[in-house]
């Protein structure tokens, strides 16, 4: 532009001091000239921003797209991580669930293996003692008796009933079964006798007559 410029001023100048028609038409035609090459020129130039323009959008979108495209990896490789992870906690949860309520169903099984040897211990014991225990004394027994049927068993009881003394112990159990259980009643004395021999075992009963077999 500032070529154009000096040879307008140039021409200018030359065409003031009245040269003559060859040299105003040369100077012209180098003014065309010149200004020809300037178009050219800015021409070019214009081309060449155009093309550095395009080539500088298609860079920035390349570069865009990259970068879309590692944000989609970044963020599908996180995505990936954070599922691994969840999955991995979630087992380790399982695994630990699992074993806790082993431990506690191993911890109820002894417990009640504890209880129930505890309770066959406790059997056992009872059923020792109750081995070990002395029979009730057929004496002892009878003191209760003697009021009616005498010391030595040989008084008919109010009168009325039948002399013990002397009866088989087999008898004097089935007679006192008898009467505990309510269905024997002589001379109206049933339910008398119920009373006197409801707290009786079978063990006191058994007792009871052998004494009164032998007085």
């Amino acid at each position: 532009m500032k070529k154009i410029l000096w040879i307008s001023v140039a021409v200018a100048a030359l065409m003031a001091t009245g040269c003559s028609d060859q040299t105003k038409e040369q100077a012209k035609k180098t003014v065309e000239s010149a200004t020809g090459d300037a178009a050219t020129a800015v021409t070019a130039v214009k081309e060449k921003a155009s093309v550095t323009m395009e080539e500088a959008k298609k860079k920035a979108a390349e570069a865009l797209e990259k970068a879309k495209a590692k944000g989609a990896e970044m963020t599908e490789k996180a995505t990936a991580t954070v599922t691994e992870k969840a999955s991995e906690v979630m087992e380790q949860a399982k695994a630990k669930g699992t074993e806790m309520a082993e431990a506690a169903k191993e911890k109820a099984a002894q417990a009640a293996e504890t209880v129930e040897k505890k309770a066959q211990e406790i059997k056992e014991q009872m059923q020792a003692g109750a081995e070990k225990a002395p029979a009730k004394n057929g004496a002892a027994l009878f003191a209760k008796c003697a009021g009616c049927h005498g010391t030595d068993g040989k008084t008919p009881a109010l009168g009325k009933s039948a002399v013990i003394a002397g009866q088989s112990a087999e008898e004097l159990k089935k007679k006192i079964e008898e009467y505990k259980a309510g269905t024997r009643n002589v001379s109206g004395m049933g339910a008398l006798m119920k009373g006197q021999v409801a707290g009786l075992s079978e063990e006191d009963i058994a007792a009871l007559a052998d004494y009164i077999s032998k007085l």
